[in-house]
């Protein structure tokens, strides 16, 4: 058998253009697969990450049914015991108590319904990026203060509200009486995240400001926590379940607060593996078609090997064995032309601005930086493999099934 193996490697050489152009295919298709999944990977990590920088958090406590429905009711206090079990977790990087409440923002132009969100600025900074993506241009700046009397609205809700930095604007909301309460308020700041959904429905304000406007006093609407280790994130949520111990409140991870999102990038990789089977299908004709030639040309050598005795099964495995080793060499070289791709677009990020709106409404951002896992090279194997395998199956059949007296006979 070890003699078969090495007739089917040299065989692949024997006619090295024909084998060269089968192996430069496959190395195409493995080279545009990686490059591919590298880009879809660091749309989906920046739309996860987008997210969670801007909106969830990691992890967020609230009120049992507050998620569903955010009304001012669904409110608790932070308590000494849920804040030592956030201490308690080294995981844990950070943790900030926003109030979350519908409503609408007025100018003298125009009104919108949004989401006012009621933060700390201080703690507000280690847990999303809202300060880096604040204008620091024209006057425009963060917060300063939990009960500044102050807004920061994003640049799309300015522009739709016709207001810059230092107008007035009114937000009407309902207090903890279900009264319907409207507090005049300046603008500080703009912002623009990545994220199109969120620009266009939140205002911020300090919390402290929001609790006296709504008559909250101390409570909130939850806690958004940031982790340093993403992968830990379920660990996490069922020790601060069992370390806070209340019923009346419950612990999110951001998969649970935006399923949607991990729906759409489940969807996303079966839509790009469906395509690559596809592609590859294409270079199973390719492969099949160089191993019937090749046959061809040894029909008169391959009936001299049956008429001393070489088994059928020995000269299929010989065929099988050259196909493999054609996706084997296409294999390694598309893998590592994919992964030098990868790794050097990675560094700067590829800048995508002319398409920044669609980005946006996905949440991605205008620069993407690919993102290759070890799984992605995995199925790029298993995909060539099978595909090789499978394109040698009609040559191996038909080279075992050589008669020798024919073949001994053809010209």
């Amino acid at each position: 058998m070890q003699t078969i193996f090495a007739m089917g490697w040299r065989n692949i050489w024997r006619h090295r253009r024909r084998s060269l152009v089968v192996i430069s295919s496959i190395a195409l298709g493995i080279f545009a697969m990686i490059l591919s999944m590298g880009i879809m990977n660091g749309m989906n990590n920046q739309a996860i990450e987008n997210t969670i920088r801007t909106a969830l958090g990691h992890i967020a406590i609230h009120r049992k049914g507050f998620h569903e429905d955010m009304k001012i009711a669904h409110n608790f206090k932070s308590t000494d015991r849920i804040m030592r079990s956030i201490a308690a977790d080294r995981r844990i990087a950070a943790a900030a108590p926003r109030v979350k409440l519908p409503g609408m923002v007025r100018s003298s132009e125009t009104s919108q319904g949004v989401l006012i969100v009621g933060i700390d600025p201080e703690k507000e900074m280690k847990i999303s990026n809202l300060y880096q993506y604040t204008s620091k241009e024209n006057g425009s700046r963060f917060l300063a203060s939990p009960d500044e009397n102050a807004a920061l609205i994003s640049q799309q809700t300015a522009d739709r509200l016709k207001l810059v930095v230092g107008d007035k604007l009114v937000l009407m909301l309902q207090d903890r009486n279900n009264e319907i309460v409207g507090v005049g308020m300046t603008v500080a700041g703009t912002f623009q995240t990545p994220v199109e959904s969120f620009d266009k429905l939140v205002v911020f304000t300090g919390i402290g400001k929001l609790q006296e406007i709504t008559g909250l006093g101390e409570n909130i609407s939850e806690i958004s926590i940031a982790i340093t280790d993403p992968a830990a994130i379920t660990d996490i949520k069922r020790r601060l379940i069992g370390a806070i111990g209340d019923d009346s409140l419950e612990v999110l991870t951001w998969m649970d607060m935006a399923p949607y999102l991990v729906s759409a990038v489940k969807f996303f990789d079966t839509i790009m593996y469906i395509t690559f089977v596809i592609i590859f299908l294409v270079v199973v004709f390719s492969v099949a078609n160089t191993l019937v030639m090749a046959i061809m040309e040894r029909f008169h050598e391959i009936g001299v090997m049956k008429s001393i005795g070489t088994r059928p099964s020995w000269i299929a495995t010989m065929i099988v064995f050259e196909a493999v080793n054609l996706g084997l060499v296409g294999l390694v070289a598309g893998v590592a032309a994919g992964t030098l791709s990868v790794a050097a677009l990675s560094i700067g990020g590829i800048n995508l601005g002319l398409f920044m709106e669609s980005l946006r409404a996905w949440g991605t951002g205008s620069v993407i930086f690919p993102v290759i896992k070890g799984m992605d090279i995995v199925v790029a194997a298993l995909i060539v493999l099978a595909t090789t395998v499978l394109a040698a199956v009609y040559p191996a059949v038909k080279a075992a099934r050589i008669k020798p007296l024919e073949a001994l006979h053809f010209v």
